[in-house]
């Protein structure tokens, strides 16, 4: 679908912010400024779609990628409570895999690649790191993690002020369905066998996110459940 006119005008006036009135004529270089390009043509396009991008360009899909995950950093907008109201949001949509037994951890598809560098951020002040695989855009994570981070998620204020009100409501909203998605998966791998086995790590993790002062109780309701 071609752009249209007041797309092409909004397009415009962007690159000439940041191409001229910010940087002064060939201030950028070409890699940046091929990187504005597409992040623009993006943004007004609603569109992450590298294999999509990559036919309009006539480039690699890794190219593509690699253009708008630098875009992402330089040129992007959004604050962190905006960026988490679209990671939460995404996440509550998603399927969640038992990746490993016995290191208690999770697989899931991040329809959102541009947005894993927050999720990341988050692991890492919770003293851990998930692990992204930009081809198959699959994150494996720890689950005792997951929870933390949705923890903080949880909290008032916890991405600015304006994490408050009905952006925290509905936040709220998504971190439920994400434990729910999260609590049903592990109860179809049957959560009693799962206690049973001496190797697996996830009923301890369970049992540790039941213990979070924001989001323990609705992990409670998975064990009661499934006990």
């Amino acid at each position: 679908m071609p752009l249209s006119d007041q797309q092409k005008i909004d397009l415009f006036d962007r690159i000439w912010q940041e191409y001229v009135s910010t940087h002064g004529l060939g201030g950028m270089s070409k890699s940046d400024f091929d990187a504005l390009l597409l992040w623009e043509y993006a943004q007004a396009m609603q569109t992450a779609d590298t294999f999509h991008l990559s036919s309009v360009f006539r480039i690699r899909e890794s190219r593509a990628k690699s253009l708008l995950e630098s875009a992402a950093i330089k040129f992007s907008q959004l604050t962190e409570a905006e960026a988490w109201s679209q990671l939460l949001s995404a996440l509550a949509g998603v399927h969640y895999h038992v990746e490993s037994l016995e290191k208690g951890q999770m697989r899931f598809h991040l329809k959102t690649p541009l947005l894993f560098r927050y999720l990341q951020n988050q692991a890492r002040l919770a003293d851990d790191s998930l692990i992204f695989n930009s081809t198959s855009e699959y994150v494996i994570g720890n689950l005792a993690t997951l929870y933390r981070i949705l923890d903080a998620c949880w909290e008032e204020q916890a991405f600015g002020s304006n994490w408050q009100g009905k952006q925290l409501e509905q936040a709220r909203k998504n971190i439920r369905n994400i434990i729910g998605r999260i609590g049903s998966q592990i109860a179809e791998n049957n959560l009693e066998e799962l206690k049973s086995m001496k190797k697996s790590r996830l009923p301890m993790m369970l049992e540790h996110g039941s213990k979070l002062a924001s989001i323990g109780g609705f992990i409670k309701e998975l064990l009661g459940t499934s006990s």
